[in-house]
């Protein structure tokens, strides 16, 4: 079931921006990453952009990268210096850098690298909905590979001197955590923050016995995962039938779902799927 991207819906937008100021990481006690304080600081000072319209790339990761963006712009404590920087090495490209963000109470240049993720609880994994990523995958490459950037021969070399010498790195990584709804699966040993958002996910034969015993299941669009609005708040009741890649939906409780095919995740390592 394909959903339309559309990242106009200024309420949506609002909302999304106050997301990113109240979502806890989704890891605890990771090299270089944000911690409560931090981000209650951030916030405390934190301006909300008055943006109407998103026309970049489509993924979801785009957007959540933008929306940061527009965060750091409107902070009177932080000034971009620079995003999106790609680093090539011996004709080979390295990475990008996502943010080199200049504190002006401290005077350093920080380099900041963010993600916004969903994984389930599946056999000692997390697990993303394609089935390709993983948590403790993500956060290795993160804080081994695109936090390192910034010391890379690649960065030294030639751009120091344009942008200056990163002195602090900040790891972001938010989203949400799906626990099995009965309770048969678990994640991996990796430290999880203790506030980490979480939700539920199942199955699609077990989202239709659910559905026999009363359950009801709203879907959401993928510009709504950041920020789900509430059961209520939407009209369309989800189509099983239609469903053959992990959806994420709202129940009449206001939890949060994924209902995976039956297949799942087998199949789904070789499907598109783009955060």
């Amino acid at each position: 079931m394909k959903t339309q991207l559309c990242y106009d819906d200024i309420q949506q937008i609002a909302s999304d921006f106050n997301a990113l100021l109240t979502l806890p990481p989704l890891t605890d006690q990771q090299p270089f990453q944000i911690d409560d304080a931090w981000l209650t600081q951030f916030k405390h000072k934190a301006r909300l952009p008055c943006i109407n319209t998103y026309e970049g790339n489509r993924r979801l990761g785009f957007y959540y990268q933008w929306l940061w963006l527009q965060l750091i712009e409107a902070h009177p404590n932080y000034v971009l210096v620079a995003d999106e920087i790609q680093l090539n090495w011996h004709q080979r490209t390295l990475g990008a850098i996502d943010f080199l963000v200049n504190n002006t109470q401290t005077n350093e240049l920080e380099h900041w690298e963010v993600a916004i993720k969903f994984y389930l609880a599946y056999q000692g994994q997390w697990l993303g909905p394609n089935a390709n990523d993983n948590l403790d995958k993500k956060t290795a490459r993160m804080v081994e590979h695109q936090l390192n950037l910034t010391d890379h021969p690649a960065y030294l070399g030639a751009l120091t001197d344009q942008y200056g010498a990163v002195t602090q790195k900040r790891l972001i990584m938010q989203g949400r955590l799906f626990h099995h709804y009965q309770g048969k699966e678990t994640g991996s040993t990796i430290a999880i923050h203790p506030d980490a958002t979480t939700g539920l996910w199942c199955f699609k034969h077990q989202a239709n016995t659910l559905l026999d015993q009363g359950k009801q299941f709203r879907p959401l669009k993928k510009p709504q995962w950041i920020s789900p609005p509430a059961f209520n708040d939407l009209s369309v009741p989800l189509d099983l039938t239609a469903l053959t890649t992990p959806t994420q939906v709202v129940d009449q409780m206001n939890t949060i779902w994924f209902i995976v095919p039956d297949h799942w995740p087998l199949h789904n390592r070789d499907i598109e799927f783009k955060q």
